[in-house]
């Protein structure tokens, strides 16, 4: 579809949404010192729509996440201040949501001044509060606070004597959708990814720039409505000029106006610092808007969507532009990566290690649309859509339309709106990413990815196909792919450790505490490639 067509129909269907939405009454009401908000719940069966929302992966369609509640309130107009013996000026607020199981709140200002706190808290339990900060949203302007559960929450904050006030405005407020479990569909360490292998696990340990560049966002369809999530990668351009470009699915933003597209809310670094998944609530880095740029559809095409944040990137975000291979050769892909954000959780990879085959999401689509792949490790779910599918040399080769594969269904596959037809292979060249991926018509088919600080990681294909080394009495090894066979001997041949079954892994921890010091020779047979032996030293 033509993109300037696609706004004004889409622009038409969000005029119609709005009328009906300004004539209904407030979601909300106060008691009567305006302590307390209480949202007016509408009684829907919200089970129902989970059961419909939960299996949209495999359909090409968003994750929908949460109901949203238009509040539009003014922080300084509610609330209760008062004074504490320490001379310290607290503000509180108290959040009344009937049987909630998890909810965010969306400020269009957010901003609390250096020496200032903003506490969020179950009102049961004051041990639980998230402790918000000036450096959080250091510019205010739009913000959203997440993860938060229970149905009774507060929001209190603290400033010392002689502080100017914050500026808290508040828009919204998402009430998460349940499973049929009763737990909230989407949101940090989902029960559904059991499976999911977390992006700072060892797994990870070739592909340490990609990561920085994948992002979990939201989009709101128009107010009043639902919100719904994907995952998608900031992108390289060959002038190298860290222009914040989004690569990502179509589908995340199909019948949405480009009014509804510049309020997508983008997560940075939400992740989970260690491999082991812990309850502390991750942070992350937050951003609003964006302008819609090429919107390739999924119906006959390939289901890529570019778009561009609304600002720039701030220089001390440490984030990537992920790199990309355009070409259509799948046989020439060994294996990589796909990074993403599974029902909204904190960052997952999962991997795989066979040749791209070719093929097609929809029926009247053209051939070569799509990559088809299974996983060797991990899977994807609803929230994943968009993500990027990296190659063995950490390069983009397509953007995640949807699938059967899921942690209850490892073995499915998955479709990928191949980069190379993003690129330049959709009739209408209003529609091809080259334009704004190559401004300056290099001609170039491979190019790799940015750094926005110094501390840069080295790239897959640069890296062998084997690390091992010995830190604090274990010996770590990390190959590309799935270890086969691994043997450690001394220098008279002497086998010291074996392994020949069962290690299912590409990542593998021997103790060695018992061992001499020395040199020792480790040798691994791999999944796919040649035997390779290292040298290691204890």
């Amino acid at each position: 579809m033509n993109l300037s067509l696609y706004r004004i129909l889409t622009g038409l269907i969000l005029a119609a949404c709005t009328i009906s939405f300004s004539a209904q009454e407030k979601q909300y009401n106060f008691n009567q010192d305006k302590s307390q908000l209480s949202l007016i719940v509408e009684k829907e069966n919200t089970k129902m729509l989970v059961v419909n929302t939960v299996n949209t992966k495999g359909r090409g369609l968003p994750l929908r996440e949460a109901k949203l509640y238009t509040l539009g309130i003014e922080a300084d107009t509610v609330g209760v201040w008062s004074v504490l013996p320490t001379k310290e000026n607290v503000w509180k607020l108290s959040f009344n949501i009937p049987d909630a199981k998890g909810f965010f709140i969306g400020f269009d200002q957010f901003y609390l001044p250096e020496g200032s706190c903003l506490y969020v808290y179950e009102k049961s339990n004051l041990k639980s509060a998230i402790v918000y900060k000036h450096d959080d949203n250091p510019k205010g302007g739009p913000y959203s606070i997440e993860n938060l559960k229970g149905d009774n929450v507060v929001l209190e904050y603290v400033a010392p004597e002689g502080v100017e006030k914050p500026k808290l405005h508040i828009s919204d407020l998402g009430y998460k959708y349940l499973d049929e479990q009763g737990n909230p569909i989407s949101g940090f360490n989902s029960a559904a990814n059991s499976c999911m292998i977390n992006v700072n696990c060892p797994e990870n340990n070739f592909w340490k720039n990609q990561k920085k560049g994948v992002v979990h966002f939201r989009v709101k369809r128009n107010p009043g409505a639902n919100a719904y999530l994907c995952s998608g990668t900031l992108v390289n351009n060959t002038s190298e000029d860290k222009t914040p470009y989004i690569l990502t699915a179509y589908h995340c933003f199909e019948y949405m106006s480009e009014t509804a597209i510049s309020g997508s809310e983008f997560f940075f670094e939400y992740e989970t610092p260690e491999c082991e998944m812990d309850t502390v609530r991750p942070n992350y880095k937050y951003h609003k808007g964006a302008i819609p740029l090429v919107l390739n559809p999924v119906d006959d095409g390939s289901d890529g969507a570019l778009i561009k944040l609304s600002e720039p990137i701030p220089d001390d975000w440490d984030v990537y532009y992920n790199g990309w291979d355009r070409t259509n050769d799948g046989a020439s892909v060994t294996g990589g990566a796909v990074i993403h954000h599974p029902l909204g959780d904190v960052k997952k990879i999962s991997l795989y290690n066979k040749p791209l085959t070719s093929g097609k999401w929809e029926d009247e689509a053209p051939n070569g649309t799509h990559w088809i792949i299974d996983y060797l490790k991990g899977a994807t779910e609803g929230g994943s859509s968009g993500a990027p599918l990296f190659n063995q040399d950490g390069y983009i080769v397509g953007t995640l339309t949807g699938g059967d594969n899921k942690c209850s269904n490892p073995t499915g596959t998955d479709y990928y709106g191949k980069f190379w037809y993003h690129w330049d292979q959709y009739p209408d060249e209003d529609l091809h990413m080259s334009k704004y991926l190559d401004p300056n018509n290099t001609g170039v088919t491979r190019l790799k990815g940015l750094n926005a600080v110094k501390t840069e990681e080295p790239e897959p294909g640069t890296q062998p196909e084997l690390v091992a080394y010995i830190e604090s009495d274990v010996l770590h090894v990390y190959a590309k792919d799935i270890l086969k066979k691994v043997r450690v001997a001394d220098l008279f041949g002497r086998i010291i450790y074996s392994a020949t079954s069962d290690i299912n892994s590409s990542v593998l921890d021997i103790p060695v505490s018992s061992w001499r010091g020395g040199v020792y020779i480790l040798s691994v047979d791999i999944t796919g490639r040649s035997t390779k032996s290292v040298k290691v030293l204890k």
